[in-house]
This record gives structure tokens, C-alpha cells and sequence, in this order.
């Protein structure tokens, strides 16, 4: 899997396990890092998707880590997290 890959929402919340709108709010609000820091994704416009957003695909699998593993994180018991 290539971290430095932009992809689309879909592809994106698919390989993070989420549903597409989490990483509309990762977009807007960030999402805090083991160490406190908060973090938001990076995007960019798509010049092949009429001006869609495409997603960082390493920022989307770090956002997705740190919000499993973050003990604040309401649904952390009822997911499961795989890595590749």
C-alpha cells in the first residue's frame, strides 16, 4: 500500500475501515495523536474528479490508528484496526 498515494473518499474510508463522512471530520477538526498533538489530513482538489478532494492515504491510516488506540475515543471497544 502506498502511504504518498492520494486517493478518493471512498477508497480512503475503505482502507481505513471508517465510513466517509469520519474523514470529513478529520478533514475539518484534526483528530489528536498519541502525543496530544492534533493532526488534520491532507488533501488536495482532484484535476480527473471535476475538483473532487482526494486524500493522503498515510495521514488517512494515521488518523484511523490514533483513533482506535485513543482511550477517549467512544467506539474504541467495538472496533477492530488492521494494519497492512
Amino acid at each position: 500500500m502506498n502511504r504518498e498515494a492520494y486517493v478518493t473518499r471512498t477508497h480512503a474510508a475503505a482502507a481505513a475501515g471508517v465510513a466517509p463522512r469520519t474523514l470529513e471530520g478529520w478533514r475539518r477538526r484534526g483528530w489528536k495523536t498519541p502525543d496530544g498533538e492534533r493532526r488534520r489530513l491532507t488533501t488536495k482538489q482532484s484535476r480527473t474528479h471535476a475538483g473532487h478532494v482526494t486524500y493522503l492515504l498515510g495521514d488517512v491510516l494515521d488518523a484511523a490508528r490514533d483513533t482506535a488506540l485513543n482511550p477517549k475515543n467512544p467506539g474504541r471497544e467495538s472496533r477492530v484496526l488492521v494494519l497492512g
